[in-house]
């Protein structure tokens, strides 16, 4: 059987932990590298999954798409949701076929307008990941979490050959891999844990998910920001329960406290998923007239730091 091929396109540590599960899977594997290329082309990367260590070893590492070596059958799109991060120009001279899916694993909810405007004869896959990925230097990347997705189709419905083909190889490469119908319902559940602690994490000073969660000021705000996400998403026609969010918030205390992806991103100087995380929920809130102001007030915040790091850089 032919080997399927992927284009990853966002080589940081959630794209780099997944492209390997893959390529474990037998997929051949091709990822566009910038920071660390070098170090990518010449011995791969080291994937730390829970203590278990495994060397993965793209079969192609390149700068930019165009320069895939093959026409691939899923791409991997895991770039930062930002606005200087143009899908248009990470694909740019990029070759498909007409069953060539496009697969985003990224935060946020409304993200995958974009995508389907600019692929509007493609296979669209959206995904939900639940890890907690870092890469402590160039070349590792180290996973704590549950290193497990969730995916489903765009726009929704029941999942194609595409979906439960790429499902497959997930799973049999170690990423356990679900399923679903509707995916939004997903993404918003995400949100529950997206929208407070990794703002909050930012804002308040740089603390890890234990910071967040000693019972102070700061566990309420927290779990304050998820009944407005329950209230927004509520405002879009989707039921998420108080009773989840408990669940969210015991659960991320069970974990050895670690530091959100933003607040990785902000401590390496890097810009912010601020509008995907906050601003989109926020503006479907207000379009279906629900007051949500902790969301509001930390988008303000968390827009101004932003903002002000990329004035300054």
């Amino acid at each position: 059987m032919e080997r399927s091929k992927v284009l990853l396109i966002g080589a940081g540590a959630l794209g780099v932990f997944f492209a390997s599960k893959l390529a474990k899977a037998g997929a051949e594997t091709a990822i566009v590298a910038h920071s660390d290329y070098e170090t990518a082309k010449l011995r791969g990367y080291e994937v730390d999954d829970k203590g278990t260590v495994n060397r993965y070893l793209p079969d192609h590492v390149i700068r930019r798409a165009a320069e895939c070596p093959f026409i691939p059958d899923y791409i991997l799109f895991t770039a930062k949701v930002l606005p200087e991060a143009d899908p248009a120009k990470l694909t740019a001279g990029i070759i498909l076929k007409p069953s060539t899916a496009v697969v985003l694993i990224q935060n946020g909810i409304a993200i995958e307008d974009k995508i389907a405007e600019l692929f509007p004869k493609q296979e669209i896959l959206s995904a939900v990941a639940y890890l907690c990925a870092s890469r402590p230097e160039p070349g590792k990347v180290l996973n704590t979490g549950p290193g497990r997705l969730e995916i489903g189709s765009y726009p929704a419905g029941a999942p194609s050959q595409t979906a439960k083909r790429l499902a497959e190889m997930f799973n049999a490469g170690g990423a356990p891999c679900k399923l679903l119908e509707n995916i939004q319902q997903a993404r918003w559940r995400k949100l529950l844990w997206n929208v407070p602690f990794n703002p909050v994490s930012v804002l308040a000073g740089g603390g890890d998910t234990g910071w967040l969660c000693d019972g102070s000021e700061l566990e309420k705000l927290c779990r304050d920001l998820m009944d407005e996400v329950i209230a927004a998403v509520a405002s879009a026609g989707i039921e998420i329960t108080s009773r989840e969010a408990d669940d969210m918030m015991a659960y991320t205390k069970s974990l050895s406290p670690y530091n959100s992806s933003m607040l990785q991103d902000y401590l390496a100087g890097r810009p912010l998923e601020v509008e995907a995380i906050l601003g989109n929920p926020l503006r479907i809130a207000r379009k279906n007239g629900v007051a949500v102001p902790k969301i509001e007030a930390c988008y303000a915040l968390l827009k101004s730091v932003d903002s002000l790091r990329r004035r300054n850089r």
